[in-house]
């Protein structure tokens, strides 16, 4: 519960902070007592100084500055109380950065998901520490982490600032500077619930890795949350079809259950997929359509059952169509060779893709599934 006293007099600036902290706050699902004062002796008596302005807690003051920057103030505002809870029920949409245009390109799908999905970006940048050896002793470089902090500052400020137009109806972007080890430290954060990771690819092909770095390809084995892969100038908007690549309905049936909450989210179709690579395999099509129809009945949907001799081959054929399809896949952690099997799948699909591809595992949140 987090409450609020709103300080003003009434007026049309007052009546719009006032009404927009209600949206934002009944948005994100979280409890609030709004208390308003609007006596000129009572907004003295509590060291307020300019109207409006908003008190959290009985603790933190903001004053919504309408000399120029009503907009930026109030937004900020909103994100400070926001933030007091930890956004609530709102999906936490976590972009790391490394400022690259692979990495700008994830933040660029990652503001149209977060429209979609009621979502607050946190675009994160851990630090790996340099050091200097000097007369035998290690010195750590702390003029190089001050440097890469103060440029994501910097990125989240500019980022902020690209919404004014549409006041405060934008994505909230949330700067994360963490000192360590970055798959470690991005292995942590996806542990957090309602979280969703978006990482951007350098397109297909040996590339990826060499310019990438192993560091998405750990995250497909490590991510505790869905995980998107962002080929160069994949959209959200563009989207209007989800290809589910269905291994078998017994161990797919949460992941499918998420396939269609993107749908319905996207407004896009479902196209299964079962690639069948032996006469022994018999997908169970009826228990799926029976999952489906049960859950999603308004969905639109198609399910393909394809015969092939190269599963590696196919998979490739599937994540190659362009950016207006999702791609979903899932990893296994079963067995040494299975998991071993998966994992090579799953890689080579990362690899090779040129649509999004959004990736689901077995140690993915039960609040996703």
């Amino acid at each position: 519960m987090i409450n609020i006293k709103i300080y003003g007099t009434g007026t049309p600036t007052y009546q719009l902070a006032k009404t927009k902290v209600e949206e934002r706050l009944s948005a994100a699902g979280i409890d609030y007592k709004l208390e308003e004062i609007t006596q000129i002796t009572d907004i003295m008596k509590e060291n307020v100084v300019s109207v409006p302005a908003m008190r959290v807690n009985d603790e933190l003051l903001f004053e919504i500055k309408p000399n120029g920057s009503y907009n930026q103030s109030l937004r900020d505002a909103i994100q400070q109380i926001l933030s007091v809870e930890n956004y609530g029920k709102m999906v936490k949409i976590l972009v790391p950065t490394d400022f690259s245009d692979a990495s700008y390109n994830a933040y660029n799908f990652a503001d149209a998901l977060a429209k979609i999905m009621n979502g607050v970006i946190r675009l994160a940048h851990i630090y790996y520490p340099t050091s200097t050896d000097v007369n035998q002793f290690v010195v750590m470089n702390e003029e190089a982490e001050t440097i890469h902090r103060d440029k994501l500052n910097d990125l989240v400020k500019s980022l902020n600032k690209d919404w004014i137009g549409n006041f405060v109806s934008e994505p909230m972007i949330e700067g994360v500077f963490r000192v360590g080890f970055p798959r470690m430290e991005l292995t942590e954060m996806s542990k957090e619930p309602n979280t969703l990771m978006v990482m951007g690819t350098t397109g297909a092909g040996d590339t990826f890795k060499k310019v990438f770095g192993s560091l998405s390809l750990d995250m497909i084995d490590n991510c505790y949350c869905p995980l998107f892969l962002i080929p160069p100038g994949a959209s959200c908007a563009k989207i209007n079809e989800v290809i589910f690549l269905s291994e078998s309905i017994k161990y797919d049936a949460g992941h499918l259950l998420f396939a269609g909450k993107i749908c319905s989210k996207f407004g896009s179709d479902l196209h299964l997929v079962h690639y069948r690579t032996n006469s022994d395999d018999e997908y169970d099509v009826s228990d799926t359509i029976k999952i489906i129809e049960s859950y999603y009945p308004e969905l639109k949907y198609h399910i393909e059952v394809i015969d092939t001799p190269n599963l590696f081959e196919s998979i490739k054929s599937a994540v190659q169509q362009g950016d207006s399809k999702l791609v979903i896949m899932a990893t296994r952690h079963r067995n040494v060779f299975q998991s071993l099997f998966h994992k090579s799948a799953t890689e080579f699909a990362a690899l090779n893709s040129t649509s999004p591809l959004l990736i689901l595992s077995d140690i993915t949140h039960e609040d996703w599934l």
